[in-house]
């Protein structure tokens, strides 16, 4: 009848709406945990970094030396002629070339 139809749109639109809400919700829940990972990302790459150093000085066997960078065509051919490439600044937190993406 025509009092069911009625009931059954007013339902479907209130299902609409909750759905709305919840995907919005969960948005803004996956962006939050987004920007968690990558901070406890960038906290135990800054853990690792420490504990490596520590063990340069403490058990040499087991310090890791950071990997050599490589050139770009451009600096090789400088090398190549002679010339010297200047080492940029690793930047990050404390220059360890570690970052996080922070507001």
């Amino acid at each position: 009848t025509w009092g069911e139809i009625e009931a059954l749109e007013k339902g479907i639109k209130e299902l609409d709406k909750d759905v709305a809400e919840a995907t919005e919700q969960r948005k803004e829940e996956h962006e939050e945990f987004t920007e968690l990972m990558a901070s406890n990302t960038a906290a135990k790459k800054l853990l690792e970094f420490a504990k490596n150093r520590l063990q340069k000085f403490y058990n040499p066997a087991l310090y890791k030396p950071p990997p050599k960078r490589e050139l770009t065509a451009a600096e090789r051919i400088t090398v190549n002629e002679g010339g010297e490439v200047s080492e940029t600044a690793a930047g990050g937190i404390a220059g360890t070339g570690i970052t996080v993406l922070a507001q």
